[in-house]
């Protein structure tokens, strides 16, 4: 049965600039409950992050982190993140070929725009950051730096899929220790991409800082210093 936990904090309104407009927000969506019935996945439960659009023309083309504003993506502070030595941090490092030998592999955690493995049509790049700590299974920290597609990407627009409303458009997968809503990841990323513009075949640049999504557990804010999670500010890219 699908659970879906934490809708992002509040949406985006509609102002004078249609690229305001672009993102919904973002949600967790349970994908699968101890891998599927895999015995090493026991007492695991793998969430997928989306993106929402309300438009099928929207794109997003980067997430991540600035100074600023920063990024992470936490789960159980203490045991972090499920991880695959298969595997890796992005999306193009899934290889679905080794799911028949490594079915484990199929419930990796990492991070992504659209595609959910390394198939051909999959272009991510890592803008910049490290995922050192992510690759050792623990959070997702993004102080600076991002994950992107180009501009018309065919993986920068969003889907409609089974029991969701609108588009979406995967950021990543999570796997973490336990069950129920509170296992859920949580956290706040920026995004940026492009919107439908009044003349066809030019899209208008959106961007958005510090969209939240989940809830942190008691305490963890003060723990980890981000008192200011919850407050976002939107801009228009020139």
């Amino acid at each position: 049965m699908k659970t879906t936990a934490y809708c992002a904090i509040g949406a985006i309104v509609l102002s004078t600039s249609l690229a305001d407009a672009a993102l919904v927000g973002l949600h967790v969506e349970q994908h699968a409950i101890d891998m599927n019935g895999y015995t090493p996945g026991a007492g695991t439960t793998t969430w997928r992050l989306y993106a929402e659009f309300d438009d099928p023309n929207d794109q997003l083309t980067s997430v991540g982190g600035s100074p600023g504003a920063g990024g992470v993506i936490i789960g159980d502070p203490n045991l972090g993140f499920y991880q695959n030595i298969f595997g890796g941090s992005f999306s193009t490092q899934i290889n679905p070929v080794l799911y028949g030998v490594f079915p484990s592999l199929a419930y990796d955690s990492w991070v992504t725009i659209g595609a959910s493995d390394n198939d051909g049509s999959n272009n991510l790049v890592n803008s910049g950051f490290d995922t050192t700590s992510f690759d050792a299974g623990g959070n997702l920290y993004v102080p600076n730096g991002s994950w992107d597609l180009a501009m018309n990407d065919p993986n920068a627009f969003g889907d409609v899929l089974p029991g969701m409303s609108n588009y979406q458009v995967l950021v990543g997968q999570f796997t973490v220790w336990g069950y129920g809503a509170s296992t859920a990841p949580w956290g706040y990323l920026n995004l940026s991409g492009f919107s439908s513009g009044f003349t066809p075949g030019e899209p208008i640049p959106w961007s958005v800082d510090g969209v939240t999504f989940g809830v942190p557990a008691p305490g963890a804010l003060a723990l980890l210093g981000l008192a200011g999670i919850a407050g976002r500010r939107r801009r228009r890219r020139s």
